[in-house]
């Protein structure tokens, strides 16, 4: 986790895991089969802590009250995202790199966070926030936060203005949903 966070993780040997660990090169082996393994088992606990910053934008069990907590609990979610690629990069590229993306994570349906995006998606529609929540639209949102987080995450792209820049994208997703008909402005100074 170390190394996914310092953005050291592509040169990462099993020796080097094993001088991190305090224990010796054999060892490692009696728990992991090789270094992909090991990025793996990373890759997961990275989905598990996005999770966590999902369930405070939008805690499991509950139900948005009312068109403004829907719309709240998306930007949440989106904002969470950002965030989370902001100041978790080298992990945030590893889960979704070939590590993160193995059997378990080829179905992204079935990942909590992406659950919580369509959860999200259904709530607007449910509220006539948008028109549609399908599927295909659950995959364009998803995309397009994803490509503007990896756009976003370095540090000193925007600091003082990310949250905004993230609510403003999030609302432009959901006008490309037949949503918000009110005009989105960006300030052009802030990216």
């Amino acid at each position: 986790m170390a190394a996914a966070r310092e953005g050291a993780i592509e040169n990462l040997s099993m020796r080097e895991i094993s001088r991190r660990l305090g224990v010796s090169p054999g060892a490692i082996y009696r728990h992991f089969e090789d270094r992909d393994a090991i990025l793996k088992t990373v890759a997961e606990a990275g989905f598990a802590l996005l999770a966590e910053r999902f369930q405070t934008a939008m805690p499991a069990g509950s139900s948005a009250r009312d068109r403004a907590d829907a719309l709240a609990r998306f930007e949440g979610l989106a904002l969470a995202y950002v965030t989370f690629a902001r100041t978790h990069y080298g992990l945030w590229r590893l889960m979704f790199g070939p590590y993160g993306c193995d059997s378990q994570f080829q179905d992204p349906s079935k990942a909590p966070t992406y659950q919580s995006l369509g959860k999200a998606l259904c709530e607007l529609k449910a509220f006539g926030e948008i028109g549609s929540a399908t599927p295909d639209d659950q995959s364009f949102v998803w995309t397009a936060i994803h490509g503007f987080s990896d756009l976003k995450a370095f540090p000193g792209a925007g600091d003082d203005t990310l949250e905004t820049q993230a609510r403003v994208h999030a609302r432009i997703c959901l006008r490309a949903l037949g949503g918000l008909a009110e005009t989105v402005r960006v300030d052009s100074s802030s990216g």
